[in-house]
């Protein structure tokens, strides 16, 4: 059997199955990686770009409050000027810090919302925010199945370099892209003013560890160790992983490993995975990224990280800025931004009721779950399954890198034992067979 693998090896030229690998457990390439050995990738130019440091200043917290203010502001403000914005906002605090910055400018504003069919009704908490400050709305559904027929045009974009079912937006986006010059992103907020949660005293090996538990999936990882031992590969996938991600923390010059985290996760996983997911948007508008501005990446790097936990210096700003837009429920616990801290005491038993009446609504009364996850509008259901199956399975040149028993067993996996340990699985094998289709020839 190594005998035929390494035959087939020699005649797939110029593959870099070991950083396939890595992308197959996590979802992005590492670096500069890409599928071939041969060929650097040149990342899109979004940000950040800043040389991270980590070079905190003595000041109190309502210092770095109204130094936020200001600098956040005046990027926005300078940046907005003479365009019609199109601004995304969900129920997140990221977007809403954006609003906030915005609230002053009634014109030339529109926001924009969507949410899944049968999902979460994400579309409630942007249309509060938008009745606040009187600025047009527009709400879009994303469809079931949508995927199978923007699958090409999404591959064009992000050159199948990350798991097609989390591009939702593409679903929606000529409709978007029709009520404005500029869209305003709030991407990589929730990195920037948050702490990662790696413990202060962390050493080298314990940060190898945390960043494996959080880019790695599980589904991922058995996947990529299963290929990795049928290409015949040296030693075993998880050292390789391990020794990849400690090249890659070598190379940051911080020695505090919570802003040593955060500075990983934007060189890597901002540059390879969510900035892919960009191209949707920067195919039909300009955009304009201010959490990926050198000058806020820049502040960051000079905060306490005290003041960054616990996303403190957004929700104060939001507070002070607008008391009204503080009082529309934060989605991550459906409570406003006074209350929020008393989720898991005072309201606790409000959220069992909650789950109880759920279980109720989907066990006893036969409703449907809702929708909560990307690949569930994607590969659920018997038209989603058999456009799945055709790209796994009628695609001869997905099996010259990975054999159809390999596929097969892993969508059995999917099937049959774990749905939501497995999907990851279906979108990278999805991602790769497109790849391999529209993109690769052999040299």
């Amino acid at each position: 059997m190594f005998d035929e693998v390494r035959s087939l090896k020699n005649k797939i030229k110029h593959i870099d199955y070991s950083s396939i690998a890595v992308w197959f457990s996590t979802g992005f390439f590492l670096g500069n990686k890409y599928f071939y050995s041969d060929k650097v990738y040149e990342s899109p130019n979004h940000g950040p770009n800043i040389e991270w440091f980590y070079n905190p200043r003595d000041i109190s917290f309502n210092q770095a409050v109204d130094e936020f203010a200001d600098l956040f502001e005046s990027l926005i403000q300078n940046n907005v000027k003479g365009k019609k914005v199109i601004i995304p906002i969900s129920g997140g605090l990221d977007s809403r810090t954006i609003a906030a910055a915005l609230s002053k400018k009634k014109k030339n504003i529109v926001a924009i919302s969507y949410e899944f069919e049968g999902g979460i009704k994400e579309t409630e908490y942007a249309k509060r925010i938008a009745d606040i400050f009187d600025w047009e709305f527009h709400s879009f559904t994303i469809p079931n199945g949508y995927l199978w027929e923007k699958i090409n045009e999404i591959s064009l974009l992000n050159n199948c370099l990350i798991d097609f079912t989390h591009s939702r937006q593409a679903a929606v986006i000529d409709q978007i892209s029709y009520h404005g010059d500029l869209l305003i992103s709030g991407q990589w907020g929730d990195v920037l003013f948050d702490n990662p949660g790696i413990e202060p005293s962390a050493n080298l090996e314990d940060q190898v560890k945390f960043i494996v538990t959080k880019i790695v999936k599980p589904g991922g990882y058995e996947l990529a160790s299963k290929l990795w031992s049928h290409w015949d590969m040296e030693g075993r996938f998880e050292n390789e992983l391990s020794e990849k991600i400690k090249n890659y923390l070598l190379d940051i010059q911080i020695s505090n490993p919570m802003s040593k985290v955060r500075a990983f996760k934007s060189i890597h996983w901002a540059n390879r995975w969510a900035n892919e997911g960009l191209k949707i948007f920067t195919s039909r508008n300009e955009m304009f990224i201010p959490y990926y501005s050198d000058e806020i990446c820049e502040f960051i790097c000079t905060v306490p990280e005290k003041y960054l936990a616990d996303r403190k210096i957004q929700i104060e700003y939001i507070k002070r800025k607008s008391p009204e837009l503080a009082r529309v429920l934060w989605q991550k616990y459906d409570m406003n931004l006074y209350k929020y801290k008393y989720f898991n005491n005072v309201y606790y038993p409000v959220r069992i009721g909650k789950h109880l009446n759920r279980i109720f609504k989907e066990k006893l009364l036969n409703i449907p779950p809702i929708i909560e996850r990307n690949w569930e509008l994607q590969f659920l259901g018997k038209e989603n399954d058999i456009q799945l199956k055709k790209w796994l399975f009628d695609n001869p040149e997905l099996n010259k890198i990975v054999p159809n028993s390999i596929v097969e067993d892993f969508y059995n996996n999917f099937k049959y034992v774990d749905k939501i340990k497995y999907s990851h699985c279906m979108g990278m094998l999805l991602s790769l067979s497109v790849w391999t289709k529209n993109f690769w020839r052999q040299k």
